[in-house]
């Protein structure tokens, strides 16, 4: 096949001849603060989550032994089985990493599938943060190349740009060529998938979509590296992925300054167990909390103003499930006033049911505002004004969510949330050993299977 400038060509080059060397200790961090958030996200989702105990008993029923970590199953398998597990159980408490401009949750399905290729190919630290760094980084860029439009048309790109991301990662670790990768790309062009039907009526199958891509990037990777072909263009061809995918999208965006600016250090992590979007409304309840006694009974009405993707995913007055309330910022809003709180224990079957918060949902009327969407995605504003019966109106603005580069949570905070959210699962001495293998020390001195005995529980 005769070779061609393409933006798969130039991605590809970027993400093979890279070395950890080259990497900025900023990103090296970066990876480290992801990889242990995302390790903390999975071991609560494999826990606490019915998606996740689901795929769990799927892939121990007719997954293939391997080397491959489960967490939370106590048990080994080949690499592709047990980054699908790992993948949804990642994404299943709406806890995990993301990008307000790629529009996804990169860690969800790049980190288990690092975890799981790197446990079978006895990977060291260091060779799993180059992978993660390059896979979130190829991802991110195409992610953004075609979003928002991507989203609005109906796709959930943590499944079909995450798969993008995981087949970097598994191609880096695998040791595939340049020409091998760039088929490995075109190969998952064709498996990426997901969709965003899960909205309308809350059922588990997003958590499936960060799994599948893990699984699709493994198995596109190990296709290409025994010579079966994929398409070179595979994102701006007359019939690839952008022109398929989205209405709109922005080439340039690939691949400009294409290893000297990191895309990578502008993810967002989450300090609540929901959709980011209902994160603004959140905050936004609590700084009016903060400033007035708002008692149920006084309130008339709830005005919330936002962006279209906010409006579109999460404006879910009548949530039907736990993961249908994680998506609602009308739930998302009801909890804070009625409990003070929502966090793991209100996104519970029991706590959904509360009429309290159904009651209030019905009062909660969200509109997609011209000005803030003109700013949309630099800045995801929502502005929450609560009207009480005598008139009175409280309102307040959030421009950048807690977890945002601009508002961010710091290694103290990320490991508080690790704590938090495994607390139930591992004693505070087990936490602090994963944190500081993690996070301390020369990577190119462990072994990532050190980490993965540690997981296995």
């Amino acid at each position: 096949m005769e070779s061609k400038t393409t933006l798969s060509r130039e991605l590809a080059k970027f993400a093979i001849t890279a070395s950890y060397g080259d990497l900025p200790e900023a990103v090296i961090h970066q990876a480290k603060r992801c990889l242990l958030d995302t390790i903390g996200v999975i071991i609560a989702g494999a826990a606490l989550a019915d998606s996740a105990k689901v795929i769990q008993d799927f892939v121990k029923e007719h997954g293939t032994a391997g080397n491959a970590t489960v967490i939370g199953a106590s048990q080994k398998l080949e690499a592709s089985y047990a980054a699908l597990a790992n993948g949804v159980a990642a994404h299943a408490l709406e806890l995990d990493d993301g990008s307000k401009y790629a529009t996804y949750h990169p860690g969800a399905s790049m980190i288990p599938t690092a975890l799981a290729l790197g446990e079978q190919c006895n990977a060291s630290l260091a060779n799993i943060l180059l992978a993660l760094a390059l896979g979130y980084e190829v991802s991110l860029r195409i992610g953004t190349s075609v979003n928002p439009s991507h989203y609005l048309k109906g796709f959930h790109p943590t499944g079909t740009v995450g798969t993008f991301g995981t087949t970097v990662v598994s191609s880096k670790l695998l040791g595939l060529s340049l020409e091998e990768l760039i088929s490995a790309m075109g190969i998952v062009g064709s498996l990426a998938s997901g969709i965003n039907q899960y909205e309308i009526d809350g059922s588990f199958v997003k958590h499936l979509h960060p799994g599948n891509a893990a699984r699709n990037g493994i198995f596109a990777a190990y296709l290409a590296r025994k010579g079966f072909t994929g398409p070179q263009e595979i994102l701006e061809g007359r019939l690839g992925f952008a022109h398929c995918f989205s209405h709109a999208f922005t080439p340039e965006i690939v691949d400009r300054n294409l290893g000297k600016e990191w895309e990578f250090q502008k993810i967002y992590f989450k300090p609540y167990c929901s959709c980011r979007y209902v994160h603004y409304a959140v905050e936004a309840v609590q700084n009016i909390q903060n400033e007035h006694v708002v008692t149920l009974e006084d309130i008339e009405s709830i005005r919330v103003r936002t962006h279209q993707n906010a409006k579109q995913g999460s404006d879910i007055p009548d949530y039907q499930t736990v993961l249908h309330a994680r998506l609602s910022i009308q739930y998302g809003i009801g909890s804070m006033l009625v409990r003070g709180k929502a966090g793991l224990q209100e996104y519970t079957e029991e706590n959904i049911k509360d009429d309290r918060i159904k009651a209030l949902a019905q009062k909660i009327v969200i509109e997609e505002d011209p000005v803030i969407q003109a700013s949309y995605p630099e800045k995801r504003t929502t502005i929450v004004e609560i009207r009480n019966k005598d008139g009175q109106i409280w309102s307040s603005t959030v421009d950048y969510a807690k977890g945002d580069p601009l508002n961010p949570m710091s290694d103290e905070d990320l490991r508080e949330k690790f704590k938090e959210v495994t607390h139930n699962i591992f004693s505070g001495e087990k936490a602090d050993k994963v944190m500081n293998w993690v996070m301390s020390g020369d990577p190119t001195e462990k072994p990532i299977v050190d980490l993965t005995k540690m997981l296995s529980y």
